[in-house]
Protein backbone atom coordinates (compact mmCIF):
# COMPACT_ATOMS: atom_id res chain seq x y z
CA UNK A 1 0.00 0.00 0.00
CA UNK A 2 2.87 2.33 0.89
CA UNK A 3 4.53 1.48 -2.45
CA UNK A 4 1.33 2.32 -4.30
CA UNK A 5 1.12 5.75 -2.67
CA UNK A 6 4.78 6.59 -3.27
CA UNK A 7 4.54 5.44 -6.85
CA UNK A 8 1.38 7.44 -7.37
CA UNK A 9 2.93 10.53 -5.84
CA UNK A 10 6.05 10.10 -7.97
CA UNK A 11 3.94 9.75 -11.11
CA UNK A 12 1.94 12.80 -10.16
CA UNK A 13 5.11 14.81 -9.72
CA UNK A 14 6.42 13.61 -13.09
CA UNK A 15 3.15 14.58 -14.77
CA UNK A 16 3.38 18.04 -13.21
CA UNK A 17 6.94 18.49 -14.43
CA UNK A 18 6.03 17.16 -17.88
CA UNK A 19 2.95 19.35 -18.13
CA UNK A 20 5.01 22.43 -17.28
CA UNK A 21 7.57 21.55 -19.96
CA UNK A 22 5.24 19.98 -22.51
CA UNK A 23 4.53 22.99 -24.71
CA UNK A 24 8.19 23.83 -25.24
CA UNK A 25 9.10 20.18 -25.61
CA UNK A 26 6.38 19.52 -28.17
CA UNK A 27 7.33 22.63 -30.17
CA UNK A 28 11.03 21.74 -30.14
CA UNK A 29 10.26 18.15 -31.15
CA UNK A 30 7.97 19.27 -33.96
CA UNK A 31 10.55 21.75 -35.29
CA UNK A 32 13.26 19.14 -35.12
CA UNK A 33 11.17 16.53 -36.94
CA UNK A 34 9.44 18.73 -39.50
CA UNK A 35 12.01 21.49 -39.81
CA UNK A 36 14.03 20.19 -42.74
CA UNK A 37 11.05 19.04 -44.86
CA UNK A 38 9.37 22.41 -44.24
CA UNK A 39 12.57 24.24 -45.14
CA UNK A 40 13.02 22.31 -48.38
CA UNK A 41 9.36 22.61 -49.40
CA UNK A 42 9.34 26.34 -48.79
CA UNK A 43 12.59 26.85 -50.69
CA UNK A 44 11.23 24.90 -53.65
CA UNK A 45 7.91 26.75 -53.68
CA UNK A 46 9.40 30.21 -53.31
CA UNK A 47 12.11 29.57 -55.89
CA UNK A 48 9.63 28.20 -58.43
CA UNK A 49 7.32 31.20 -58.00
CA UNK A 50 10.17 33.68 -58.44
CA UNK A 51 11.69 31.72 -61.31
CA UNK A 52 8.37 31.77 -63.18
CA UNK A 53 8.05 35.57 -63.21
CA UNK A 54 11.63 36.89 -63.25
CA UNK A 55 12.88 37.76 -66.75
CA UNK A 56 16.10 36.28 -68.07
CA UNK A 57 19.12 38.52 -67.77
CA UNK A 58 22.03 38.56 -70.22
CA UNK A 59 23.88 35.44 -68.99
CA UNK A 60 20.67 33.44 -68.83
CA UNK A 61 19.82 34.34 -72.43
CA UNK A 62 23.21 32.93 -73.39
CA UNK A 63 22.28 29.71 -71.58
CA UNK A 64 19.00 29.64 -73.50
CA UNK A 65 20.67 30.22 -76.88
CA UNK A 66 23.31 27.52 -76.46
CA UNK A 67 21.02 24.96 -74.80
CA UNK A 68 18.33 25.16 -77.46
CA UNK A 69 20.84 23.99 -80.08
CA UNK A 70 20.02 20.55 -78.70
CA UNK A 71 22.67 18.19 -80.05
CA UNK A 72 26.19 17.93 -78.58
CA UNK A 73 27.79 18.92 -81.89
CA UNK A 74 25.61 22.04 -82.28
CA UNK A 75 26.23 23.06 -78.68
CA UNK A 76 29.97 22.57 -79.14
CA UNK A 77 29.89 24.67 -82.33
CA UNK A 78 28.21 27.54 -80.45
CA UNK A 79 30.76 27.36 -77.66
CA UNK A 80 33.66 27.38 -80.16
CA UNK A 81 32.25 30.62 -81.55
CA UNK A 82 32.42 32.09 -78.04
CA UNK A 83 28.70 32.41 -77.32
CA UNK A 84 29.22 31.36 -73.68
CA UNK A 85 31.88 29.89 -71.42
CA UNK A 86 30.60 26.83 -69.53
CA UNK A 87 31.27 23.13 -70.27
CA UNK A 88 28.97 21.46 -72.85
CA UNK A 89 27.43 19.09 -70.27
CA UNK A 90 25.73 22.02 -68.54
CA UNK A 91 23.88 22.99 -71.73
CA UNK A 92 22.92 19.39 -72.48
CA UNK A 93 21.37 19.15 -69.02
CA UNK A 94 19.59 22.47 -69.52
CA UNK A 95 18.26 21.28 -72.87
CA UNK A 96 16.88 18.14 -71.24
CA UNK A 97 15.27 20.23 -68.48
CA UNK A 98 13.71 22.56 -71.06
CA UNK A 99 11.71 19.63 -72.42
CA UNK A 100 10.01 19.01 -69.08
CA UNK A 101 8.03 22.23 -68.69
CA UNK A 102 6.32 24.59 -71.17
CA UNK A 103 7.30 27.72 -69.19
CA UNK A 104 10.83 28.55 -70.34
CA UNK A 105 11.66 30.49 -67.17
CA UNK A 106 10.77 27.52 -64.99
CA UNK A 107 12.31 24.95 -67.32
CA UNK A 108 15.73 26.52 -67.66
CA UNK A 109 15.91 27.37 -63.96
CA UNK A 110 14.63 24.04 -62.71
CA UNK A 111 18.09 22.59 -62.13
CA UNK A 112 19.11 25.57 -60.00
CA UNK A 113 15.91 25.35 -57.95
CA UNK A 114 16.49 21.65 -57.27
CA UNK A 115 20.19 22.27 -56.70
CA UNK A 116 19.53 24.60 -53.80
CA UNK A 117 17.03 22.19 -52.24
CA UNK A 118 19.65 19.44 -52.43
CA UNK A 119 22.25 21.74 -50.89
CA UNK A 120 19.96 22.25 -47.89
CA UNK A 121 19.66 18.49 -47.44
CA UNK A 122 23.35 17.69 -47.93
CA UNK A 123 24.52 20.39 -45.51
CA UNK A 124 22.00 19.10 -42.95
CA UNK A 125 23.35 15.56 -43.32
CA UNK A 126 26.95 16.76 -43.05
CA UNK A 127 26.43 18.78 -39.87
CA UNK A 128 24.03 16.29 -38.23
CA UNK A 129 26.68 13.57 -38.16
CA UNK A 130 28.84 15.54 -35.75
CA UNK A 131 26.53 17.99 -34.05
CA UNK A 132 22.98 16.64 -33.99
CA UNK A 133 19.69 17.53 -35.59
CA UNK A 134 19.08 20.94 -34.00
CA UNK A 135 22.40 22.45 -35.03
CA UNK A 136 22.15 20.85 -38.47
CA UNK A 137 18.73 22.43 -39.01
CA UNK A 138 20.10 25.77 -37.86
CA UNK A 139 22.97 25.57 -40.34
CA UNK A 140 20.70 24.69 -43.26
CA UNK A 141 18.38 27.56 -42.34
CA UNK A 142 21.22 30.07 -42.59
CA UNK A 143 21.45 29.34 -46.32
CA UNK A 144 18.11 31.09 -46.82
CA UNK A 145 19.66 34.49 -46.09
CA UNK A 146 22.57 34.00 -48.50
CA UNK A 147 22.81 34.63 -52.27
CA UNK A 148 22.61 30.88 -52.80
CA UNK A 149 18.88 31.25 -52.14
CA UNK A 150 18.08 34.88 -52.89
CA UNK A 151 19.93 35.02 -56.25
CA UNK A 152 21.26 31.77 -57.64
CA UNK A 153 18.48 29.34 -56.77
CA UNK A 154 16.39 31.00 -59.49
CA UNK A 155 18.99 31.47 -62.20
CA UNK A 156 19.61 29.48 -65.38
CA UNK A 157 23.31 29.19 -64.64
CA UNK A 158 25.34 26.35 -63.09
CA UNK A 159 26.31 27.92 -59.74
CA UNK A 160 23.52 26.48 -57.60
CA UNK A 161 24.01 22.98 -58.96
CA UNK A 162 27.81 23.15 -58.59
CA UNK A 163 27.37 24.09 -54.92
CA UNK A 164 25.01 21.15 -54.45
CA UNK A 165 27.61 18.73 -55.84
CA UNK A 166 30.30 20.21 -53.58
CA UNK A 167 27.94 19.73 -50.61
CA UNK A 168 27.41 16.12 -51.67
CA UNK A 169 31.18 15.68 -51.95
CA UNK A 170 31.48 16.95 -48.35
CA UNK A 171 29.02 14.28 -47.20
CA UNK A 172 30.93 11.57 -49.07
CA UNK A 173 34.32 12.75 -47.80
CA UNK A 174 33.04 12.74 -44.22
CA UNK A 175 32.27 9.02 -44.55
CA UNK A 176 35.57 7.86 -46.03
CA UNK A 177 37.36 5.45 -46.31
CA UNK A 178 34.39 3.35 -47.43
CA UNK A 179 34.63 2.32 -51.07
CA UNK A 180 31.17 3.51 -52.08
CA UNK A 181 31.83 6.88 -50.48
CA UNK A 182 35.08 7.25 -52.40
CA UNK A 183 33.12 6.60 -55.61
CA UNK A 184 30.52 9.13 -54.51
CA UNK A 185 33.23 11.69 -53.80
CA UNK A 186 34.74 11.18 -57.23
CA UNK A 187 31.43 11.41 -59.08
CA UNK A 188 30.31 14.48 -57.13
CA UNK A 189 33.47 16.38 -57.99
CA UNK A 190 33.41 15.18 -61.62
CA UNK A 191 29.87 16.46 -62.11
CA UNK A 192 30.80 19.77 -60.50
CA UNK A 193 33.71 20.13 -62.94
CA UNK A 194 31.46 19.19 -65.88
CA UNK A 195 29.13 22.08 -65.00
CA UNK A 196 31.63 24.89 -64.47
CA UNK A 197 35.34 25.16 -65.18
CA UNK A 198 36.13 27.07 -61.99
CA UNK A 199 34.63 24.26 -59.89
CA UNK A 200 38.07 22.63 -59.84
CA UNK A 201 39.24 25.38 -57.49
CA UNK A 202 36.78 23.97 -54.95
CA UNK A 203 38.71 20.68 -55.16
CA UNK A 204 41.66 22.28 -53.33
CA UNK A 205 40.05 22.05 -49.84
CA UNK A 206 39.58 18.30 -50.36
CA UNK A 207 43.26 17.89 -51.27
CA UNK A 208 44.18 19.98 -48.23
CA UNK A 209 41.99 17.80 -46.03
CA UNK A 210 43.56 14.58 -47.29
CA UNK A 211 47.07 15.97 -46.88
CA UNK A 212 46.26 16.82 -43.27
CA UNK A 213 44.99 13.28 -42.77
CA UNK A 214 48.30 11.88 -44.05
CA UNK A 215 50.27 14.26 -41.81
CA UNK A 216 48.40 13.50 -38.58
CA UNK A 217 47.57 9.83 -39.02
CA UNK A 218 50.61 8.72 -41.07
CA UNK A 219 48.20 6.76 -43.25
CA UNK A 220 47.48 7.06 -46.96
CA UNK A 221 43.88 6.44 -48.00
CA UNK A 222 44.43 5.29 -51.56
CA UNK A 223 40.73 5.32 -52.38
CA UNK A 224 40.42 8.98 -51.41
CA UNK A 225 43.49 10.02 -53.42
CA UNK A 226 42.34 8.04 -56.43
CA UNK A 227 38.92 9.71 -56.26
CA UNK A 228 40.47 13.18 -56.06
CA UNK A 229 42.87 12.68 -58.96
CA UNK A 230 40.24 11.04 -61.16
CA UNK A 231 38.02 14.05 -60.54
CA UNK A 232 40.62 16.17 -62.33
CA UNK A 233 39.88 14.31 -65.57
CA UNK A 234 37.39 16.89 -66.93
CA UNK A 235 39.95 19.65 -66.39
CA UNK A 236 42.52 17.76 -68.44
CA UNK A 237 40.04 17.20 -71.27
CA UNK A 238 38.85 20.82 -71.18
CA UNK A 239 42.33 22.36 -71.12
CA UNK A 240 42.46 23.30 -74.84
CA UNK A 241 39.06 25.01 -74.57
CA UNK A 242 40.18 26.88 -71.45
CA UNK A 243 43.27 28.14 -73.26
CA UNK A 244 41.12 29.34 -76.18
CA UNK A 245 38.77 31.14 -73.78
CA UNK A 246 41.71 32.81 -72.07
CA UNK A 247 43.08 33.95 -75.43
CA UNK A 248 39.66 35.17 -76.59
CA UNK A 249 38.42 36.94 -73.45
CA UNK A 250 41.49 37.28 -71.29
CA UNK A 251 43.12 40.53 -72.51
CA UNK A 252 40.14 42.76 -71.63
CA UNK A 253 37.91 40.57 -69.46
CA UNK A 254 35.11 42.35 -67.63
CA UNK A 255 36.65 41.66 -64.23
CA UNK A 256 40.16 41.08 -62.97
CA UNK A 257 41.51 39.88 -59.64
CA UNK A 258 42.02 42.37 -56.82
CA UNK A 259 42.19 41.91 -53.05
CA UNK A 260 39.24 44.25 -52.70
CA UNK A 261 37.19 41.72 -54.70
CA UNK A 262 38.05 39.03 -52.15
CA UNK A 263 36.86 41.09 -49.20
CA UNK A 264 33.74 42.13 -51.13
CA UNK A 265 33.01 38.47 -51.87
CA UNK A 266 33.02 37.54 -48.18
CA UNK A 267 30.70 40.45 -47.44
CA UNK A 268 28.27 39.60 -50.23
CA UNK A 269 27.97 35.97 -49.15
CA UNK A 270 26.17 37.09 -46.00
CA UNK A 271 24.88 40.46 -47.22
CA UNK A 272 27.44 42.40 -45.20
CA UNK A 273 29.87 45.12 -46.11
CA UNK A 274 33.39 44.15 -47.14
CA UNK A 275 34.97 44.95 -43.70
CA UNK A 276 32.42 42.81 -41.86
CA UNK A 277 32.90 40.06 -44.43
CA UNK A 278 36.63 40.01 -43.76
CA UNK A 279 35.98 40.02 -40.01
CA UNK A 280 33.60 37.06 -40.40
CA UNK A 281 36.19 35.17 -42.41
CA UNK A 282 38.92 35.89 -39.87
CA UNK A 283 36.77 34.84 -36.93
CA UNK A 284 35.77 31.62 -38.69
CA UNK A 285 39.38 30.80 -39.56
CA UNK A 286 40.43 31.45 -35.95
CA UNK A 287 37.67 29.17 -34.69
CA UNK A 288 38.67 26.39 -37.07
CA UNK A 289 42.38 26.67 -36.25
CA UNK A 290 41.60 26.46 -32.54
CA UNK A 291 39.32 23.45 -32.90
CA UNK A 292 41.71 21.78 -35.34
CA UNK A 293 44.54 22.06 -32.83
CA UNK A 294 42.43 20.38 -30.19
CA UNK A 295 41.25 17.72 -32.61
CA UNK A 296 44.85 16.97 -33.58
CA UNK A 297 45.50 16.18 -29.91
CA UNK A 298 42.64 13.66 -30.04
CA UNK A 299 40.56 15.38 -27.41
CA UNK A 300 37.29 13.45 -27.44
CA UNK A 301 35.03 15.89 -25.65
CA UNK A 302 31.43 16.86 -26.12
CA UNK A 303 32.54 20.03 -27.86
CA UNK A 304 34.60 18.20 -30.46
CA UNK A 305 32.80 14.88 -31.01
CA UNK A 306 34.84 12.51 -33.10
CA UNK A 307 35.56 15.00 -35.89
CA UNK A 308 38.89 14.02 -37.47
CA UNK A 309 41.50 16.62 -38.33
CA UNK A 310 40.84 16.09 -42.04
CA UNK A 311 37.28 17.30 -41.62
CA UNK A 312 38.47 20.44 -39.86
CA UNK A 313 40.93 21.03 -42.68
CA UNK A 314 38.19 20.58 -45.28
CA UNK A 315 36.03 23.26 -43.66
CA UNK A 316 39.00 25.56 -43.24
CA UNK A 317 39.84 25.12 -46.92
CA UNK A 318 36.29 25.99 -47.94
CA UNK A 319 36.33 29.08 -45.71
CA UNK A 320 39.47 30.43 -47.43
CA UNK A 321 38.33 29.31 -50.90
CA UNK A 322 38.08 32.90 -52.25
CA UNK A 323 41.67 33.49 -51.13
CA UNK A 324 42.74 30.30 -52.92
CA UNK A 325 40.73 31.40 -55.97
CA UNK A 326 42.42 34.81 -55.90
CA UNK A 327 45.83 33.11 -55.85
CA UNK A 328 44.84 30.87 -58.78
CA UNK A 329 43.54 33.89 -60.71
CA UNK A 330 46.78 35.77 -60.16
CA UNK A 331 48.96 32.85 -61.20
CA UNK A 332 46.92 32.05 -64.31
CA UNK A 333 46.03 35.70 -65.09
CA UNK A 334 42.39 34.70 -64.95
CA UNK A 335 39.29 36.42 -63.56
CA UNK A 336 38.00 36.51 -60.00
CA UNK A 337 34.20 36.39 -59.83
CA UNK A 338 32.60 35.94 -56.41
CA UNK A 339 29.85 33.62 -57.63
CA UNK A 340 32.52 31.11 -58.69
CA UNK A 341 33.26 30.53 -55.00
CA UNK A 342 29.80 30.08 -53.51
CA UNK A 343 30.78 26.79 -51.75
CA UNK A 344 32.61 29.06 -49.29
CA UNK A 345 29.20 29.68 -47.74
CA UNK A 346 28.95 25.99 -46.86
CA UNK A 347 32.33 26.08 -45.16
CA UNK A 348 31.59 29.18 -43.10
CA UNK A 349 28.16 27.96 -42.01
CA UNK A 350 29.39 24.47 -41.07
CA UNK A 351 32.47 25.87 -39.32
CA UNK A 352 30.35 28.30 -37.28
CA UNK A 353 28.74 25.34 -35.54
CA UNK A 354 31.90 24.83 -33.52
CA UNK A 355 31.24 28.17 -31.88
CA UNK A 356 27.65 27.19 -31.21
CA UNK A 357 28.86 23.99 -29.54
CA UNK A 358 30.12 26.14 -26.68
CA UNK A 359 26.63 27.47 -25.97
CA UNK A 360 23.88 25.80 -23.99
CA UNK A 361 20.50 24.87 -25.37
CA UNK A 362 18.87 28.14 -24.27
CA UNK A 363 21.43 30.20 -26.17
CA UNK A 364 21.03 27.90 -29.16
CA UNK A 365 17.29 28.50 -29.11
CA UNK A 366 17.92 32.25 -28.94
CA UNK A 367 20.17 32.04 -32.00
CA UNK A 368 17.52 30.01 -33.78
CA UNK A 369 14.81 32.52 -32.91
CA UNK A 370 16.97 35.41 -34.14
CA UNK A 371 17.61 33.59 -37.41
CA UNK A 372 13.91 32.80 -37.79
CA UNK A 373 13.02 36.48 -37.37
CA UNK A 374 15.64 37.46 -39.96
CA UNK A 375 14.28 34.93 -42.47
CA UNK A 376 10.68 35.97 -41.82
CA UNK A 377 11.55 39.64 -42.32
CA UNK A 378 13.36 38.87 -45.57
CA UNK A 379 10.59 36.69 -46.93
CA UNK A 380 7.84 39.11 -45.92
CA UNK A 381 9.62 41.76 -47.94
CA UNK A 382 9.98 39.39 -50.87
CA UNK A 383 6.32 38.41 -51.06
CA UNK A 384 5.19 41.98 -50.47
CA UNK A 385 7.29 43.28 -53.38
CA UNK A 386 6.72 40.33 -55.72
CA UNK A 387 4.06 42.16 -57.73
CA UNK A 388 6.38 45.14 -58.23
CA UNK A 389 9.40 43.19 -59.42
CA UNK A 390 10.62 43.45 -62.99
CA UNK A 391 8.69 41.50 -65.61
CA UNK A 392 9.62 40.71 -69.23
CA UNK A 393 7.28 43.51 -70.36
CA UNK A 394 9.35 45.99 -68.35
CA UNK A 395 12.40 45.17 -70.49
CA UNK A 396 10.54 45.90 -73.73
CA UNK A 397 8.54 48.95 -72.58
CA UNK A 398 11.25 51.68 -72.72
CA UNK A 399 12.32 50.83 -76.27
CA UNK A 400 8.71 50.32 -77.38
CA UNK A 401 7.84 53.79 -76.08
CA UNK A 402 10.87 55.24 -77.83
CA UNK A 403 9.85 53.57 -81.10
CA UNK A 404 6.58 55.51 -81.05
CA UNK A 405 8.22 58.89 -80.53
CA UNK A 406 7.21 61.40 -83.24
CA UNK A 407 8.67 62.55 -85.57
CA UNK A 408 11.31 59.80 -85.47
CA UNK A 409 9.16 56.72 -86.06
CA UNK A 410 11.19 55.58 -89.08
CA UNK A 411 14.66 55.94 -87.62
CA UNK A 412 16.56 52.89 -86.32
CA UNK A 413 17.11 52.72 -82.57
CA UNK A 414 20.67 51.97 -81.51
CA UNK A 415 20.88 50.41 -78.04
CA UNK A 416 24.20 51.32 -76.50
CA UNK A 417 24.48 48.35 -74.14
CA UNK A 418 24.87 45.19 -76.23
CA UNK A 419 23.89 43.07 -73.23
CA UNK A 420 20.68 45.07 -72.83
CA UNK A 421 19.93 44.46 -76.50
CA UNK A 422 20.25 40.69 -76.01
CA UNK A 423 17.67 40.81 -73.20
CA UNK A 424 15.38 42.92 -75.40
CA UNK A 425 15.85 40.54 -78.32
CA UNK A 426 14.61 37.63 -76.22
CA UNK A 427 11.30 39.33 -75.37
CA UNK A 428 10.58 42.00 -78.00
CA UNK A 429 8.04 41.48 -80.82
CA UNK A 430 9.41 41.22 -84.40
CA UNK A 431 8.15 44.70 -85.36
CA UNK A 432 10.24 46.30 -82.64
CA UNK A 433 13.29 44.16 -83.42
CA UNK A 434 13.26 45.39 -87.00
CA UNK A 435 14.18 48.84 -85.70
CA UNK A 436 16.30 47.92 -82.68
CA UNK A 437 20.02 47.69 -83.38
CA UNK A 438 23.17 47.19 -81.33
CA UNK A 439 26.72 47.77 -82.50
CA UNK A 440 29.14 45.58 -80.58
CA UNK A 441 32.66 46.86 -81.08
CA UNK A 442 35.33 45.03 -79.06
CA UNK A 443 38.10 47.34 -80.24
CA UNK A 444 36.20 50.48 -79.26
CA UNK A 445 35.10 48.94 -75.95
CA UNK A 446 38.69 48.02 -75.10
CA UNK A 447 39.92 51.49 -76.04
CA UNK A 448 37.27 53.58 -74.29
CA UNK A 449 36.13 51.31 -71.44
CA UNK A 450 39.00 48.84 -70.99
CA UNK A 451 36.71 45.77 -71.23
CA UNK A 452 35.27 44.01 -74.27
CA UNK A 453 33.74 40.79 -72.93
CA UNK A 454 30.08 41.60 -73.59
CA UNK A 455 30.84 42.94 -77.07
CA UNK A 456 32.66 39.74 -78.01
CA UNK A 457 29.86 37.58 -76.63
CA UNK A 458 27.21 39.50 -78.56
CA UNK A 459 29.22 39.34 -81.79
CA UNK A 460 29.41 35.57 -81.37
CA UNK A 461 25.60 35.55 -81.11
CA UNK A 462 25.09 36.88 -84.63
CA UNK A 463 24.42 33.47 -86.26
CA UNK A 464 21.68 32.84 -83.67
CA UNK A 465 20.07 36.29 -83.42
CA UNK A 466 18.17 38.72 -85.68
CA UNK A 467 19.94 41.11 -88.00
CA UNK A 468 20.02 43.80 -85.30
CA UNK A 469 23.55 42.86 -84.27
CA UNK A 470 25.56 44.91 -86.76
CA UNK A 471 29.03 46.28 -87.36
CA UNK A 472 29.31 50.00 -86.82
CA UNK A 473 31.12 50.62 -90.12
CA UNK A 474 28.37 49.02 -92.22
CA UNK A 475 25.62 50.63 -90.15
CA UNK A 476 26.92 54.19 -90.42
CA UNK A 477 27.38 53.78 -94.18
CA UNK A 478 23.62 53.39 -94.62
CA UNK A 479 22.27 55.54 -91.76
CA UNK A 480 23.23 59.19 -91.42
CA UNK A 481 20.72 59.68 -88.58
CA UNK A 482 19.39 57.41 -85.84
CA UNK A 483 18.04 57.38 -82.31
CA UNK A 484 20.47 56.37 -79.62
CA UNK A 485 19.34 54.84 -76.30
CA UNK A 486 21.89 54.99 -73.53
CA UNK A 487 21.00 52.78 -70.57
CA UNK A 488 24.52 51.84 -69.54
CA UNK A 489 26.39 53.29 -66.57
CA UNK A 490 29.69 53.18 -68.44
CA UNK A 491 28.65 54.23 -71.93
CA UNK A 492 31.59 55.06 -74.16
CA UNK A 493 29.70 55.45 -77.44
CA UNK A 494 28.97 59.21 -77.16
CA UNK A 495 32.70 59.89 -77.00
CA UNK A 496 33.34 57.70 -80.04
CA UNK A 497 30.44 59.18 -82.02
CA UNK A 498 31.66 62.71 -81.33
CA UNK A 499 35.17 61.67 -82.30
CA UNK A 500 33.86 60.26 -85.59
CA UNK A 501 32.06 63.48 -86.51
CA UNK A 502 28.53 62.77 -85.31
CA UNK A 503 26.49 65.31 -83.41
CA UNK A 504 24.19 64.31 -80.56
CA UNK A 505 21.03 66.07 -79.43
CA UNK A 506 19.57 65.05 -76.09
CA UNK A 507 15.87 64.28 -76.52
CA UNK A 508 15.05 62.94 -73.06
CA UNK A 509 16.67 61.84 -69.85
CA UNK A 510 15.14 59.74 -67.13
CA UNK A 511 16.91 57.88 -64.35
CA UNK A 512 20.10 56.45 -65.80
CA UNK A 513 18.75 56.33 -69.39
CA UNK A 514 19.19 59.04 -72.01
CA UNK A 515 17.88 59.25 -75.58
CA UNK A 516 19.75 61.14 -78.30
CA UNK A 517 19.11 62.05 -81.90
CA UNK A 518 22.38 61.36 -83.70
CA UNK A 519 23.25 62.85 -87.11
CA UNK A 520 26.45 62.97 -89.07
CA UNK A 521 28.02 66.28 -89.99
CA UNK A 522 24.94 68.47 -89.46
CA UNK A 523 24.03 71.19 -87.07
CA UNK A 524 21.35 70.02 -84.70
CA UNK A 525 19.29 72.81 -83.24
Amino acid sequence: MIERVSTSEEGSQKRKVYSSQAPLTVIATAITFWGLPALVCYALARSLVYAAVKPFWFDEVLTYVVSRQGSPSAIWAALKLGVDGNPPVFYLMEHAASLLLPNEHLAYRLMSVCGFACTLIFLFIFVKRRHGVERALLCSSVLLITPLFTLYAQEARPYSLVTAFIALAMVCYQRLPGGKWAVGLCLSLVFAALLHYYAVVAFLPFFLAELSNVYYTRQIRFGAWLALFLALGPLTISWPMLMWMKHNWGPHFWTGAALSDVSAAYGSFFRLGAPWGVALCGLTVLTMLTTSRRASRAEATAVFPQAPISEHALLLGLVVLPILGFAVAKVTHGPFVERYFLPTILGIVAAAIYGLNCTNSKNLHAVGLTLLLAIMSQEFGFWKSLGNRERPADIVAPIANLAGTAPYQTLPIVISDAGEYVELWHYAPPALLRRAVTLPNPEGAATYAGVDTVDKLVLALRPYAPAGIQDFSSFEATHSAFLYSNGSRSDWWPAKLAHDGFQLKLLSFGGSAAVYLVERGSSIG
